[in-house]
């Protein structure tokens, strides 16, 4: 295998912060065998929750060192390597959510022109196609962007030009080079991106592609206020866009900035490696609350990287920052560093990678709710310093994280596993509800039905009355000819091998049966001056109301309860005062 792998830790461009946390952590623990590393292998993981290693990648066909993952309509993912393939330029495969790679295309580079080392996930097109750009390469060494069809025929749109003035060693060409980040479409149907390095001020570009091919550089980076070498990918929101740069602002260490679809550029927020952080690598997110959040890879209470919020008022909230690294294991903590990616899952808790720290230096998965409580998910082991590329069990210095069809999360890490050449793994949590079971009221001898939706459960139980289970194990729990002893309270429990989780508790009611006295001597006692009664039929409806009365025309309220199912035990303590009492019972609104 050819050596030329990319530091994907390496600032291009702009002059790299100081205080910067380096991206390169590769930090080893000698004296683990991978046997050991086995074993190991769930003690870093999260009760509640599994990591499996689906794939090892080997650096041959399938390509090694995946950083650009990207779920397809299909269910299938397709993903992109830097290194690897036939060629050892790189390569784009598809993988399923068993583990099963099928490779698609290796890059040549020479004389083809398709380019070398793709670093960005592809981006699926409405022609059924994927786009996607590798960082060099091209007619001109300087990156190019591609189409290539769900079967892997690949064909060259674009190449960057490369020119470099006598004066200076930053590339000055005006479309920019080193795209790194993945394509977004606009909602006039081309595409945009960015590359991170040249353009007319040598700091980056924001260019509008149609899907021929046809580039338009809409905005040079200046390295001042607007920020220096963008990140992504971008996030395209009521028609504009927002992203992320790496340098640049007013303190020197990234922005946040919106820019519009003719390249109107708005710079919204500068980090001053304080408790904000450095150097955001992730982009945005939009949240379901509608506000943006993002993750800074440097800068915050301990330098090692923050989680924010950023809302289109503009005002800036740290959500979390992460933990100092340990000075007597250097790039090791609890919760990991240098954050690489950000998504929010179904469940509404955000998920993220960090491409560092963790138990062992190598990176770790992390859950963060929206309540700002953060859970370490998984924290990748230890890599074997004796082997060449460094190798463990499961991968390190993951990449990429997202939610399959199945609720469950996959990704990949850049290096370690059995082979040196990184993993695609998954993290399965216990089920999420996505939509709630909701309350019924229907007549007697009509039919009634429960659903609930849920991603990721291998077991569906309905419950009846505190726990009961019942013989309904599907997500909807048909009831016909209801009955009043059909009326109550109902929950479903959802489980899989990682946990379970309970809906929250609805009930059933039938509208048009009356409450009913029960008229069994043990039920209807007099005793010590007060009198005991017990109400039936009850079915949910309304307030439940006892009044009494002496003589049968003025009837006074002695019992008020809140809708409830069965039977309720009612005692009249001024029973004893009257020669003869009546009773009677009404449903409250």
């Amino acid at each position: 295998m050819k050596t030329k792998n990319i530091d994907i830790g390496e600032y291009r461009g702009a002059k790299k912060p100081t205080q910067i946390l380096s991206n390169n952590f590769l930090s080893v623990r000698r004296g683990f065998s991978l046997g050991i590393l086995l074993l190991l292998l769930a003690a870093f993981t999260q009760k509640g929750m599994s990591f499996s290693v689906l794939y090892t990648f080997t650096g041959q066909d399938d390509g090694g060192n995946s950083a650009g993952l990207t779920l397809s309509s299909n269910g299938y993912f397709y993903g992109t390597t830097v290194n690897g393939g036939t060629n050892d330029w790189g390569a784009i495969y598809r993988m399923s959510s068993t583990g099963t790679i099928t490779p698609l295309y290796s890059f040549i580079n020479t004389p083809s022109h398709d380019g070398a080392n793709p670093y960005a996930g592809l981006f699926l097109g409405t022609n059924g196609n994927f786009f996607g750009t590798a960082q060099i390469g091209g007619t001109n060494n300087s990156g190019t962007i591609f189409q290539v069809t769900p079967n892997g025929g690949l064909s060259s749109l674009y190449s960057f030009a490369r020119i470099r003035s006598n004066k200076a060693l930053l590339p000055t060409n005006s479309d920019g080079e080193t795209p790194s980040y993945a394509l977004v479409e606009g909602t006039n149907g081309n595409l945009y991106g960015t590359t991170e390095e040249a353009g007319t001020n040598a700091y980056g570009t924001f260019f509008e592609m149609t899907y021929k091919g046809s580039v338009t550089v809409l905005y040079s980076f200046t390295n001042n206020l607007n920020g220096a070498n963008p990140r992504g990918p971008m996030l395209q929101s009521g028609g504009n866009f927002y992203g992320t740069t790496a340098a640049g602002g007013s303190s020197q260490f990234g922005t946040i900035f919106q820019i519009s679809s003719t390249g109107q550029l708005t710079s919204l927020y500068s980090f001053t490696n304080g408790i904000d952080g450095a150097a955001p690598e992730s982009g945005l997110i939009q949240g379901a609350d509608g506000n943006f959040y993002g993750a800074a890879s440097a800068g915050g209470l301990n330098g090692t990287g923050t989680i924010f919020q950023f809302t289109p008022a503009g005002k800036f909230t740290l959500c979390y920052s992460f933990s100092a690294l340990s000075p007597s294991a250097p790039f090791y903590n609890p919760d990991g560093a240098t954050p690489k990616v950000l998504l929010q899952g179904n469940d509404g808790n955000f998920y993220g990678a960090a491409y560092a720290g963790g138990a062992n230096g190598t990176g770790a998965i992390f859950q963060l709710t929206p309540g700002k409580v953060f859970t370490t998910l998984h924290s990748f082991l230890a890599l074997d310093e004796t082997t060449d590329p460094y190798t463990n069990a499961d991968g390190a210095n993951p990449m990429t994280l997202l939610q399959g069809v199945d609720g469950n999360f996959y990704g990949t890490a850049y290096n370690g596993g059995m082979e040196g050449m990184g993993t695609f793994f998954t993290i399965g949590l216990a089920p999420v509800i996505t939509t709630q079971p909701a309350s019924q009221t229907v007549a007697m001898h009509s039919n009634s039905s429960f659903t609930v939706a849920a991603t990721g459960a291998l077991g569906v139980q309905w419950q009846f009355s505190n726990g009961n289970s019942l013989t309904a194990t599907n997500y909807t729990f048909a009831l016909t000819n209801v009955q009043p002893a059909n009326a109550g309270y109902y929950q479903v429990v959802l489980t899989n091998l990682n946990g379970a989780v309970t809906s929250s508790v609805v009930s059933l009611s039938l509208s048009n049966m009356p409450v009913s006295i029960s008229a069994t001597p043990s039920n209807l006692q007099l005793s010590g001056g007060q009198f005991t009664l017990l109400l039936t039929n009850l079915t949910g409806q309304g307030q439940v109301i006892v009044e009494a009365s002496a003589d049968l025309q003025h009837w006074t309220p002695i019992f008020t309860n809140a809708p409830a199912f069965g039977s309720i035990q009612v005692i009249d303590p001024a029973a004893g005062a009257y020669p003869s009492r009546f009773y009677r019972t009404v449903i409250g609104p």
